[in-house]
């Protein structure tokens, strides 16, 4: 009997380490962090995932739930709050942020140990950003056009402004008129000087030409000189 009672109240001690621990919620395991990439993105609970906070993905723990991560090798502590669920990875038990990840020093390794234990939801984390239900909102921008580059005409309106004006002549066209006139005549008596030498050549080549007969019939005999 003694045995049995012994034996059983191991088992029970067994049993109260057990609870103990798991309410403490103390695990230890791998941790990785999330992509900048994934910057912006709605997290499982509804919010947006912003790297700058302190927030970690876990598999079951509630939403809201504080955690105190250690890395053994390099000793830093920091606390983060779950938001999102995962890793889906095996071997892995948390998610964290990346600036909770670059506060732990696990940023050049991608993967690091540590330790988690939950702590009381009054526990307060650094740099907490405010709990919100929707997207991350773009400011709106104005966009003023510029006056020189879109400033439009407006409709004509006719005037007596409107009509072509009547530009002043220089040229002295009386001027041109008269040397016109003037190299008309010239070339007109030209053409007639030309006209009168010819019918003068014309008539000497007939004259020369006659006088050539005449002395040639002379020539050949006198009987034909009057015929």
């Amino acid at each position: 009997m003694k045995k049995i009672r012994s034996l059983l109240i191991l088992i029970m001690l067994f049993i109260g380490f057990i609870t103990s621990t798991h309410c403490k919620g103390q695990t230890s395991g791998k941790a990785s962090y999330y992509s900048n990439n994934l910057h912006g993105r709605r997290m499982s609970n509804g919010q947006v995932y912003n790297k700058n906070d302190f927030t970690c993905a876990h598999r079951t723990l509630p939403f809201g739930t504080r955690l105190k991560v250690t890395n053994p090798r390099s000793g830093k502590t920091i606390t983060v709050r779950v938001a999102d669920r995962g890793p889906f990875v095996r071997g892995r038990i948390i998610d964290l942020s990346y600036a909770a990840a670059r506060a732990l020093g696990i940023i050049s390794s991608g993967v690091g140990y540590v330790r988690i234990e939950v702590m009381r939801n009054k526990t307060e984390i650094p740099y907490p950003s405010p709990d919100i239900d929707k997207t991350i909102e773009v400011p709106e921008v104005e966009y003023g056009l510029a006056g020189v580059c879109y400033e439009f005409i407006p409709e004509w309106e006719k005037t007596k402004d409107d009509k072509p004006e009547e530009v002043e002549r220089k040229v002295n066209t009386k001027g041109l008129s008269r040397k016109a006139a003037v190299s008309y005549n010239k070339n007109k008596a030209f053409r007639r000087y030309q006209q009168q030498e010819t019918m003068k050549s014309s008539s000497k080549e007939g004259a020369s030409k006659s006088w050539t007969d005449f002395f040639n019939k002379i020539k050949n005999g006198v009987t034909g000189i009057f015929e």
